[in-house]
């Protein structure tokens, strides 16, 4: 997917990161007040800062529009940020997937006060006030490296690196620590059926569904196509049962709204977890509760095994 591209001359490149950091200017006669956005995912290798200067800028596919987005998911004329005496405001314009503000349907016109993401479609835009834009801006290309740019869910590498910290604390700490392995049914039936966008549709609700239900301390990773992993901090392996039976029930309890329609879907859970006196290793608590995952899917799926079932 392109970064995101504008008509608009007053436009601001970032240039790339780099060791030494990155080169950031405004010119002098930009007021400060003004706001901008940044596509953040899906992740691109120069991250462009939109530079919010009209009253009202549109937001969608047509070429037309002050900030066109290459995505399909996105309608012609999709959203818009306008601009009054009080501030910044984003509001949908009739899409067919509708907007979202912190994974929340927007449903009227919004303020928008800074840190907001915007999600439409496949793309998520962080509104950014014009303060402190440099620390901002680095802080947006960190998360990019963590992040999986379609489900927003942490990436493969968050979380492994993640529990290599998290697993040699366990024996001062004295804490447990589970990990949920979570693979939505019968994926691939879904793509060969309905086609790949509806498949990126599911797996953004689905991500969006669990996260509603985590604790605060939890982190919700995306291993790769249809299989996510949550970890549970300060978690012994009952309390992980509990936690991943909710997950199973806010999957399949409500069917998805989709482009193709409605439809139910539900995923097979395994539950692992750490004795502080001899956490492991991360490679064997992944393997144990990919184990247990398929496990649930052999013996008839839309459940959750763990090794309280052993």
């Amino acid at each position: 997917m392109k970064p995101i591209a504008s008509s608009s001359s007053e436009n601001l490149r970032l240039e790339d990161t780099h060791a030494e950091g990155f080169h950031f200017s405004l010119p002098s006669n930009v007021p400060s007040i003004r706001g901008c956005l940044l596509q953040i995912c899906p992740a691109v290798a120069q991250a462009e800062m939109i530079r919010l200067s009209a009253q009202r800028s549109l937001i969608g596919r047509e070429p037309s529009c002050e900030i066109t987005l290459n995505d399909n998911a996105v309608s012609r004329t999709h959203a818009a940020i306008e601009l009054d005496d009080s501030g910044y405001y984003v509001i949908d314009l009739g899409s067919r997937n509708g907007t979202f503000v912190d994974d929340k349907i927007l449903r009227e016109r919004r303020r928008l006060h800074g840190g907001e993401l915007i999600r439409l479609g496949s793309t998520i835009l962080k509104f950014m006030s014009s303060m402190d834009e440099e620390a901002q801006y680095h802080a947006v290309v960190q998360e990019l490296m963590t992040r999986d740019p379609l489900t927003n869910a942490f990436n493969r590498s968050y979380l492994i690196s993640t529990l290599e910290k998290l697993l040699p604390r366990l024996q001062s700490s004295k804490q447990f620590l589970s990990v949920i392995m979570i693979d939505i049914d019968y994926f691939k039936k879904v793509n060969d059926s309905h086609g790949h966008l509806v498949g990126d549709e599911v797996l953004r609700i689905f991500s969006e569904r669990i996260r509603r239900g985590l604790r605060e301390d939890d982190f919700l990773c995306r291993m790769g196509g249809e299989e996510f992993v949550v970890i549970c901090q300060r978690a012994q392996l009952k309390d992980a049962v509990r936690i991943a039976e909710r997950i199973r029930l806010t999957v399949s309890s409500n069917p998805f709204s989709t482009q193709s329609g409605v439809l139910s879907i539900t995923c097979s859970l395994g539950v692992a977890t750490c004795d502080p006196s001899s956490p492991g290793t991360v490679d064997e608590l992944l393997s144990r509760a990919d184990d247990l995952m398929y496990l649930a899917k052999v013996t008839g799926r839309n459940r959750v095994c763990s090794e309280l079932d052993q």
